[in-house]
């Protein structure tokens, strides 16, 4: 088991803060950092490198709406936004790139590349599958790990028999670890993973999976409960995880205007919330039994709201929920009655402060009953 910390921008110093849990590893980020920023900040880590492993996303998923640095990486070649994408020698070679670049940086695992399609066909995921293996044949040689990279889309799973057809061609792969990242179109980003068809055939896919290979769900937010539920090893997340799933531009790290907002990761609810809707749940005695020793930035930042001073605690708020995603994932691993416990106790959480409205209108409850019903209906299946 294993939890991975998703780079974003600026993430790297949280590496050196202990009270963000425990994580095994980092996902590295081509569109925030450039190859030598990389370079620089993985020997900056001294020590500490030893402990991790470095894996390189390539993040080839739609790089025309948000480059950001990776005109700097090699392997993104200036042909990318007209070359034919079906074409799979033109990814393979892509793959044999992105392995020498790991290669030169000394990452541990590369995962393969891949692109948001147009259409999630059995096609697709067989064009994945073949990147991925020639991939894996090319790593071998150079002494790093491959993880298949699998983009699928939640609308997709509507249909309940996809999850049997797509596991059957993932499955196929040379690799033994796969990278899944789930899109949900649907939904803005801010608010939880929602799809009352696709969710259950996500765990059923996840379940599959899991048979086979050593799944890494990418992208996990609160809804890591599930894909641990459906016996994922490892998941990835990251400071801004708490806010933003996997989109093509969820790069864009502020809120409009250019202001980062600091929110408050209420782990009994599985939401995050607003300082002014902490306020009100501390004022209704929400927090007075309980102990933060597993999580000391939460019981640093509730003295700040409480002492009613405007300090800020942006960086807290990022600690707070990366040490709950750590904590959560060691506690989930392998039990899957113990996640399923663990929704139950947050829908009746939601139950007892019914009364209270939040800024977020979206922050109801109703998203953790959602996941409940996919966990049960997907299990069964």
């Amino acid at each position: 088991m294993a939890s991975y910390l998703q780079l974003g921008h600026e993430s790297w110093n949280l590496l050196e803060e202990p009270d963000i849990g425990d994580y095994s590893g980092l996902v590295l980020s081509p569109v925030n950092d450039g190859p030598d920023d990389v370079a620089n900040r993985l020997e900056r880590l001294g020590e500490l490198r030893d402990d991790l492993e470095v894996i390189l996303d390539p993040q080839m998923y739609n790089p025309a709406f948000e480059k950001g640095k990776m005109d700097e990486w090699a392997y993104f070649s200036a042909d990318f936004a007209t070359a034919d994408q079906s074409d799979v020698n033109w990814w393979v070679q892509r793959g044999h790139e992105i392995v020498e670049q790991g290669a030169q940086l000394a990452v541990d695992a590369v995962c393969s590349p891949a692109f948001v399609p147009r259409l999630y066909s059995d096609a697709y995921y067989s064009l994945m599958v073949d990147v991925a293996d020639q991939t894996k044949d090319h790593a071998d040689g150079r002494g790093l790990e491959t993880l298949l990279t699998a983009i699928v889309s939640l609308r997709d799973l509507n249909n309940p028999a996809r999850a049997l057809s797509i596991a059957s061609i993932l499955s196929r792969s040379s690799c033994d670890r796969i990278y899944l990242t789930f899109l949900n179109e649907d939904v803005p980003p801010r608010e939880p993973l929602w799809d009352e068809a696709g969710l259950p055939t996500a765990v059923h896919l996840v379940r599959l999976l899991s048979q086979s290979m050593r799944v890494h769900v990418a992208f996990a937010s609160h809804d890591l409960v599930m894909w641990k539920f459906a016996g994922a090893t490892d998941i990835s997340t990251g400071k801004y995880m708490n806010l933003r799933r996997f989109s093509p531009g969820r790069w864009k790290e502020e809120e409009p205007g250019g202001r980062q907002v600091a929110y408050w990761n209420e782990g009994p609810l599985l939401a995050r919330l607003r300082e002014a809707d902490v306020a009100k749940l501390n004022r209704k005695g929400w927090f007075d039994e309980r102990n933060f020793d597993s999580n000391p930035a939460g019981g640093r930042i509730l003295e700040i709201i409480r002492s009613g001073v405007k300090a800020p605690w942006l960086k807290l708020s990022w600690m707070q929920y990366l040490r709950w995603a750590s904590n959560m994932e060691a506690r989930w691993h392998g039990n899957s009655a113990s996640a399923e416990r663990s929704l139950v106790r947050s829908d009746g959480n939601w139950g007892e402060i019914e009364d209270v409205l939040f800024q977020d209108r979206f922050n109801d409850g109703s998203h953790v009953r959602e996941w409940l019903n996919a966990v049960r209906e997907g299990s069964r299946r």
